[in-house]
């Protein structure tokens, strides 16, 4: 059963060693492993299908770990919550504080992060060996911290976070359906409050969102749209939501309550604040269009 669960039932269990029973449970979880071999499935098939590189678009590409792992591992973190209290009231027995479980819980979802951070650094290798297209001109434009702030807002630290959102879910949520409902929840919320926004003349609006849009374009002429704000103000955006879901997933342990959780919840959100301040406030404040390929105009 994929939910299956071995706690120790001494109190004196070391968190390492909860930690490392709830890693080896989300390694043998279907739902996690089908969503890595999804991501992974598709960068190959889209390596493997293109062999003219002025039809690659790489800037998106992390998007597919954002979703495949990201979603998956929200689903299966949120359960895996839930079948850890299970099996503590089953047992009779709780391994340390509820507080303590969940900060194990909480350092499994470095897994899926790396899993995003390896998707990525095998899209760079991609874009080193292969090359970019002609439309993928902020990698020859734009300063690297610019880049990687992008690639790593959009991949790894989106998966980081539907992980989390998975633990903060399976603690607060605990309705039937919750991680899925919380899923759909998640890609609308995105989507609705990003993508309207993103075209119109205050496009950095769009980046309150966890999963907020950096990029579009056309294959017909090979114009391609870069969307307005700081990525690297984001990135601490993104990492802040990150560390709010952690730190109020431990505030759902009423014994966990104190004054200084409630600094680092208060710390946390202020950090946010002004990232997402200055990601919309400071960067380019309008989109940049690219010129047509000229091959691609007839």
């Amino acid at each position: 059963m994929a939910d299956s669960l071995a706690l120790p039932t001494t109190r004196t269990a070391s968190l390492g060693s909860m930690a490392g029973i709830e890693a080896r449970r989300l390694l043998r979880n279907p739902i996690f492993l089908v969503g890595v071999a999804l991501a992974f499935g598709v960068l190959a098939l889209m390596v493997a299908g293109n062999d003219d590189p002025a039809y690659t678009d790489l800037l998106p590409i992390p998007l597919i770990p954002a979703f495949f792992v990201g979603l998956t591992s929200l689903v299966a973190m949120a359960r895996q919550t839930r079948s850890t209290e299970a099996a503590v009231e089953a047992v009779g027995t709780a391994p340390r504080t509820e507080a303590q479980r969940t900060v194990a819980l909480v350092s499994v979802c470095l897994i899926p992060f790396a899993v995003g951070l390896l998707f990525v650094v095998a899209e760079v290798v991609i874009a080193q060996s292969v090359g970019v297209a002609e439309q993928e001109w902020w990698f020859a434009t734009l300063p690297d911290w610019q880049v990687w702030s992008i690639l790593l807002a959009s991949g790894p630290v989106s998966c980081l976070g539907g992980a989390l959102l998975g633990v903060l879910t399976g603690r607060w949520l605990r309705f039937p359906g919750a991680p899925a409902v919380v899923a759909v929840a998640a890609v609308l919320l995105s989507f609705a409050g990003s993508v309207p926004i993103a075209y119109g003349s205050g496009s950095e609006l769009r980046l309150w969102v966890p999963w907020a849009m950096w990029h579009s374009g056309t294959l017909e002429d090979g114009t391609q749209e870069l969307m307005a704000g700081n990525p690297a103000a984001y990135l601490g955006y993104v990492l802040s939501l990150c560390a709010a879901a952690a730190l109020v997933a431990v505030w759902h342990d009423r014994t966990a309550r104190t004054p200084r959780l409630r600094t680092a919840i208060l710390g946390t959100v202020v950090v946010g604040l002004a990232c997402l301040v200055l990601s919309m406030t400071t960067g380019p404040s309008d989109n940049r269009v690219s010129e047509p390929v000229p091959f691609r105009v007839e």
